[in-house]
């Protein structure tokens, strides 16, 4: 079959043409330049492109089909047990490789742990003999699956230690994870969050993806204001800091377009210095926290 006909037929049901030539890469196995130099698709591909172009008609996201997501320059594997990474998040990677980062560091609720895998792999890169580790937590057991398939895809196995837990919730640093010879020195500890952020079915702001794919505990968890979990996580790290006498400590998050208001009027009552970042739509979107 003409590969122009595929392509004219599918944009005329919106699906991009970007969109359709990444199906018939991943199809076909032929790389962007064979494609663009092929003017027919063999027939025996026909019906898996087909029931690949019906799941995106249906507005099931493209890196759900493709299992694949790009985020801070970096592949990743994705299903539909965790969010798909999204260029707004790499404003907190960002943030965190601007600033002084420690050796270790936690990332609460991970997913696809698209954000340790980030920043490891860029401090990694720049060398030195610094032990360079994360504990990534996650609520959600499929989700760690995922991050596990990542991590292992990133060879940083002995980096990051996976741990299926709520928030902080009585979190205790495993030593034994960090090195025989580690000095539990915490005085400049980093924390990311990129926690859901949304109100309770609150779907007039959201595209169809999001609503019909990606999974509702990434997605809501509080009716009021969206920013409930956030409050609950500060209030655990405060008792973190109190346990381990952690002198500075500072909290990455990324917040709803609508909750600048919101995370100023909590923070402020807990005596706590912050600064806002905006994404690449002009929104303040992550947040960046002193304790």
């Amino acid at each position: 079959m003409k590969k122009q006909e595929i392509i004219n037929f599918w944009i005329k049901l919106w699906i991009s043409q970007n969109n359709i030539l990444k199906v018939l890469e991943l199809v076909t196995g032929l790389d962007k330049s064979q494609l663009f130099l092929s003017n027919n698709i063999d027939d025996k591909f026909i019906w898996k492109i087909e029931k690949h172009f019906a799941r995106l008609v249906s507005w099931e996201p493209i890196e759900y089909i493709l299992n694949k997501a790009e985020f801070f320059w970096f592949d990743f594997y994705v299903d539909s047990r965790v969010l798909v990474p999204r260029n707004d998040t790499e404003i907190m990677v960002d943030q965190v490789l601007e600033s002084s980062v420690p050796d270790l560091y936690i990332d609460i609720w991970t997913w696809s742990s698209c954000i340790p895998i980030s920043i490891l792999k860029n401090l990694l890169t720049e060398g030195g003999n610094f032990l360079k580790k994360a504990y990534a937590i996650d609520i959600s057991k499929d989700a760690l699956e995922v991050a596990k398939i990542n991590i292992k895809r990133h060879n940083l196995e002995k980096n990051i230690k996976l741990i299926n837990w709520n928030l902080l919730d009585n979190f205790e640093f495993d030593t034994s994870f960090l090195s025989p010879n580690w000095d539990l020195n915490l005085d400049n500890l980093i924390i990311t969050a990129n926690l859901p952020y949304i109100k309770n079915w609150d779907f007039k702001n959201m595209d169809e993806e999001t609503i019909n794919f990606e999974p509702d505990l990434a997605l809501y968890w509080w009716e009021k204001t969206g920013f409930e979990l956030y409050e609950k996580l500060i209030y655990q790290i405060f008792e973190l800091q109190s346990i381990y006498n952690i002198e500075s400590l500072v909290l990455f998050i990324e917040i709803g377009f609508d909750q600048k208001e919101i995370a100023i009027e909590f923070l402020e009552k807990q005596n706590l210095k912050f600064e806002f970042f905006k994404d690449n739509q002009d929104i303040d979107r992550c947040v960046k926290i002193y304790f």
